[in-house]
């Protein structure tokens, strides 16, 4: 196909029919013909050799009529069409069959456009091929088109896709109704609000599908379908098609839908707000009828919202408080009245950070300017893209704060009322020691004069008063008498002992004071880290004489961490508990023993206070905790050191008490407390 040859006459002869006539074309007229054809036409010799290219070939490749046709189709068509043109021809060749693809030709401006190659044999009448006659037709224009046509068809089968996706998966109700009001189309999110399937809707007009609300939107759709306008976010509230007795709220949007500007029909957008209108009338009823103060904030700390109990705790109308920064009008202080600049806000810090505040104390400001203690919980609102503001909530604590405070008060003076029951044995505590450190302390002075005594005697001796000449056995009997006069190995030998003793007794007194203060210490309504195992040894230091003289205590004490407590409270509850175990010994023959024992598990401080003293029925186990209830004779108890306990370990420190009791053989109070001072999670 690729030979070389000059062009030369062709010889072909053809004879046909014309009025009757036989008409032979001649070759000059084959070459005229071959060369008016607009197609590049070209003949190949069956061993392949190119021998006739046409005049609109040569022109439109831009080689000359004189050009050596060997390398004609390297020139005019790339590497890869000419391989594949070569490849198509063998196989033609080997076979006798027409063949025909499409290749690209560079044109002679250098622009290469595709062509449509076409290959056919010329055989004499025995079936011979005795040459090959191809052509190449320019399809470019075709095939630009051919192919913006296909990308056409394909972004419509996209589109039309997706649009099919997104109506399916739409959560919106979406429609299509034609001029007679009809249903053409409708997607399941639609037909789930009527209650009905797609198929019930489609064709049937919009009045039989909802009936009752007809009436109502009857107007849009005509407003629509007339006027060409769109009728936007329209609420409508009443009955659905298939639940005539629940009432539904929809806000629907109607458009024209236009073709070739035309209204052909009306697009419906529906969203169901049902869930939105109950959330509303719930933050309605919310807002107006809880007794805490509630109001949110933008971003910016400007008040958005804010509920009656707010204006009412206040004092200021929403009026006047919506659009102003809270914390300038309101929330500007400590709790101690001091101020507090908006950047040392806790509030703001927590907003910035995106994280709630629970149970926070500061102090507002009223619109007649007075102050008033008040707790409040934030949360932040995050709109997906960011905080968008905050939510609070507060209340008025001045009740509690005072009724915390006369708590405190009662219970300070339990504890000086505890303190006022021991005192006889508090002052014996104290009067024991003080005696033998005032005995101790007599018998210093007499020991130090007798001291001074001996040491006059020794400086007579060795420095004789003038004009007096004592001799040397003189002076040494002297001495020897006033040392047997001091008995000085006695006093060697007691001195130390007694400057001990009185140290040791002082030591007491003091242990006993330190133990007094700190049990008698008042506690505030915050509370802070406090060794227990130091509290409980305080506790029997002050309990000791009621102790001693019915059991031995036996302490335990494990390795605890310190405690978020309150711990003069805790001082009392130790203290009842000792006293309680005490008490359930007396009167017996032999000693009994109070096991003190500490330790933790897990989050939880645990504190076990055992006696193997009389023991409690079952049956009073569980009133034990009641106020006033008691087993103590009549005199001896106000049955109220068991509640109190209850109340501080548990509603004041979320932690548990718990008895466990035999009778004849003793009992053991066990008490849990958070060491974090929270109230641990109920699995």
């Amino acid at each position: 196909m690729f030979g070389t040859r000059d062009v030369r006459n062709i010889p072909v002869e053809t004879t046909g029919r014309a009025s009757g006539a036989d008409l032979v074309i001649s070759e000059n007229d084959l070459h005229f013909f071959a060369d008016a054809i607009p197609h590049i036409m070209w003949v190949v010799t069956p061993g392949g050799s190119t021998t006739y290219v046409n005049r609109w070939g040569l022109e439109y490749t831009g080689l000359s009529p004189d050009a050596d046709l060997d390398g004609y189709w390297e020139v005019v068509l790339s590497a890869d069409d000419a391989r594949r043109v070569r490849t198509a021809w063998q196989e033609a060749s080997r076979t006798g069959n027409p063949f025909e693809l499409a290749c690209r030709v560079r044109r002679a401006d250098g622009q290469r456009r595709w062509h449509s190659f076409r290959g056919q044999p010329v055989r004499r009448p025995d079936g011979r091929t005795i040459w090959w006659v191809g052509t190449a037709t320019d399809i470019d224009d075709q095939t630009v088109l051919q192919e913006s046509l296909r990308r056409s068809d394909q972004q419509t089968a996209e589109t039309l896709t997706l649009l099919e996706s997104i109506q399916s998966a739409a959560p919106v109700g979406l429609g299509f109704v034609d001029h007679e009001l009809r249903f053409v189309r409708a997607n399941a999110s639609l037909a789930a609000m009527v209650r009905l399937p797609v198929a019930q809707m489609i064709d049937h007009p919009v009045a039989e599908l909802v009936p009752a609300l007809w009436s109502r939107i009857e107007p849009y759709f005509r407003r629509v379908l007339d006027a060409g306008e769109a009728v936007r976010c329209v609420e409508v509230t009443g009955p659905a098609a298939a639940g005539p007795d629940r009432v539904r709220s929809w806000l629907a949007s109607y458009y024209p839908v236009r073709v070739e500007g035309e209204v052909i029909g009306v697009g419906l957008v529906v969203i169901d707000i049902a869930e939105r209108k109950q959330a509303e009338a719930f933050r309605s009823v919310v807002m107006e009828t809880m007794a805490d103060g509630l109001y949110t904030l933008d971003d910016h700390g400007r008040v958005t919202s804010v509920n009656r109990a707010a204006c009412e705790l206040l004092g200021w109308t929403e009026a006047e408080l919506l659009g102003s920064r809270f914390h300038d009008v309101v929330h500007y202080q400590h709790a101690d009245g001091t101020p507090l600049p908006a950047d040392q806000c806790p509030m703001f810090h927590a907003q910035s950070e995106g994280r709630p505040i629970q149970g926070h104390d500061e102090a507002y400001t009223r619109k007649d300017g007075s102050v008033f203690p008040i707790s409040y919980s934030s949360t932040p609102l995050d709109r997906g893209s960011g905080i968008g503001g905050t939510v609070v909530v507060f209340r008025d604590v001045t009740e509690l704060r005072e009724r915390q405070r006369r708590e405190i008060e009662a219970r300070h003076g339990q504890r000086l009322e505890s303190l006022g029951q021991l005192s006889a044995g508090i002052a014996h505590e104290i009067n024991t020691p003080i005696q033998f450190v005032g005995d101790n302390i007599r018998f210093l002075a007499e020991a130090y004069q007798e001291m001074l005594d001996l040491l006059q005697v020794y400086r007579d001796c060795l420095d004789p008063p003038k004009g007096r000449q004592i001799a040397w056995e003189e002076r040494s009997r002297r001495a020897a008498a006033a040392e047997l006069d001091a008995d000085v190995d006695y006093l060697t030998a007691e001195v130390p002992a007694a400057v001990s003793q009185s140290l040791e007794g002082i030591e007491r007194v003091a242990s006993l004071v330190r133990a007094m203060k700190s049990f008698t210490y008042k506690d505030s309504k915050d509370r802070s880290y406090a060794n227990l195992n130091e509290a409980l040894t305080t506790t029997l230091t002050v309990a000791r004489n009621e102790v001693k003289y019915v059991a031995d205590v036996a302490l335990d004490l494990g390795e605890l961490p310190e405690v978020l407590c309150r711990i003069g409270e805790l001082n009392q509850v130790f203290l009842n508990l000792v006293v309680n175990a005490a008490d359930a010994m007396a009167g017996r023959d032999e000693r009994g023993v109070i096991r003190v024992s500490t330790r933790t598990d897990g989050p939880m401080a645990v504190i076990s206070m055992a006696d193997n003293g009389c023991g409690i029925p079952e049956r009073l186990q569980q009133k034990i905790f009641e106020p006033f209830f008691t087993t103590k004779d009549v005199g001896k108890g106000t049955g109220q050191g068991l509640s109190l306990a209850r109340a501080v370990v548990v509603d004041g420190h979320g932690g548990t008490i718990e008895v466990r009791s035999t009778p004849g053989e003793g009992t053991e109070f066990t008490v849990r407390l958070p060491i974090d001072g929270k109230r641990p999670e109920s699995p």
